[in-house]
């Protein structure tokens, strides 16, 4: 490791010259600069309690046989003997141990760390995305992306960063946006707890995609621009809820606005447009990834065409630098009345055979992809539950229209079944395969 502390010393003998200090005393501009030395002197000691973590697990590692720091001041581990030095947590220990692991892989990050040019917080959001990368991307990529980041980072906050580094990690590997929208829509979850003390505690976890659907409207209750219903003062109304009582009264009148609407409970809504943002020639090949209004974090675009069905396609082209190209036109969804159409066409719940899930819990799905150019009109729509629509999507059910009728087909490995019409007297045809 080589010398550091030289940015440290020119940052400690900034802020000192400033001390003692009273923050009440000081002017406008006084303060931004007062707090401006000290988060450069918090970057510089976090670059030195760095190294020294860095040296201590170094002599604690030593060849075999040899001898270890830490065992010396009497712990098993450098964690250990971090958490006993310093007074941090046990956590925070471990944490700062891992972070040496995943900055000697990535040499432009540690520099920048070591250097005081980027805190940890930033260091932490670049190695914990592109160490997700590592093993799909060339080594080269990952290099260019680290370096791009690291400059961000000198001016962004680690929040931002975070953003950054998730598209440029998911952009270098768009198969680990597809694993972890598979891992994130098996480990789903919403749950009502028992009431205690007039409340009833609500706990889940959500995929990307419906936590998007969510926020898009809940933020639509919760905007200040919204009607305010509550007293109002001489200067005009006065709304007292916090964020999280918005987002609260917005999902009970969501669900009692769904209450209401009888129309709702036999054929379903409407959902938001899908953007997808994507460049010129990935949206020739049908590839590329989608970013869901209000969401930070890519998702596939396998899960943005099942949202489309619905809600609508508004492409974002982009060159292969990344520079905004166009905002393509809206592709409107199916709306009600299609859906409405669809129900008296096919029955009232899912077309798969043998699937009960009512049409109000369906998915509108185009049965010769938008991607392929198909129209959003009723003889290319079809109703499928969720997990249908999945199905569908990679080909163990198959749909295809006869005559203005959905028929569809079952295929696994080598078996296949025969084209089955669907209809409110859904199972009485079959057709044989066609050559």
């Amino acid at each position: 490791m080589t010398t550091i502390g030289a940015n440290a010393r020119t940052a400690l003998a900034g802020l000192a010259g400033l001390l003692p200090v009273d923050p009440c005393a000081l002017s406008d501009q006084q303060v931004v600069d007062f707090l401006g030395r000290v988060s450069e002197v918090k970057r510089q000691v976090e670059a030195l309690e760095l190294a020294g973590v860095a040296e201590l697990n170094r002599r604690s590692d030593p060849e075999p046989g040899g001898d270890s720091l830490a065992k010396r001041l009497g712990h098993k581990t450098t964690a250990h003997a971090v958490e006993a030095m310093t007074g941090a947590s046990g956590r925070s220990a471990r944490r700062l141990v891992a972070d040496l692991d995943d900055l000697a892989k990535l040499p432009a990050v540690e520099a920048a760390v070591l250097g005081g040019r980027i805190g940890r917080k930033s260091a932490q959001a670049i190695a914990g995305e592109l160490k997700k990368a590592a093993d799909g991307a060339s080594p080269v990529e990952v290099a260019a992306v680290e370096a791009e980041l690291v400059e961000l980072a000198v001016t962004a906050s680690a929040d931002r960063v975070r953003e950054e580094a998730q598209r440029r990690a998911a952009a270098l590997t768009p198969e680990i946006v597809e694993q972890r929208a598979a891992a994130a829509h098996e480990k789903r979850f919403f749950w009502i707890g028992k009431e205690e003390d007039g409340l009833a505690r609500v706990s889940g976890a959500l995929p990307v995609e419906y936590a998007a659907t969510l926020r898009t409207v809940l933020d639509g209750y919760a905007s200040p621009k919204r009607k305010v219903t509550f007293e109002a003062s001489a200067q005009g109304p006065v709304d007292p809820r916090t964020i999280g009582q918005r987002y609260a009264d917005g999902l009970r009148d969501v669900f009692a606005a769904h209450a209401r609407l009888a129309d709702t409970l036999e054929v379903g809504g409407d959902h938001p447009t899908v953007w997808v943002t994507t460049t010129e020639k990935e949206l020739a090949a049908g590839e590329g990834l989608a970013f869901l209004a209000g969401a930070a974090e890519p998702t596939s675009v396998r899960i943005a065409r099942k949202m489309v069905c619905s809600g609508g396609l508004q492409e974002v082209v982009l060159t292969e630098t990344g520079a905004f190209l166009r905002l393509g036109r809206t592709k409107r969804g199916f709306n009600r009345r299609q859906r409405r159409a669809m129900v008296a066409r096919d029955g009232g719940q899912c077309i798969i055979p043998g699937c009960t899930v009512p049409a109000y819990r369906c998915e509108a799905h185009h049965v010769l992809s938008w991607l392929d150019g198909g129209p959003t009109d009723i003889d290319n729509g079809v109703l499928l539950c969720p997990f249908h629509h999945d199905q569908v999507e990679h080909g163990t059910w198959q749909i295809r229209m006869t005559g203005g009728r959905p028929q569809v087909r079952h295929s696994y490995g080598s078996n296949t079944t025969q084209w089955q019409t669907i209809g409110p007297n859904r199972g009485a045809a079959s057709t044989p395969e066609t050559p």
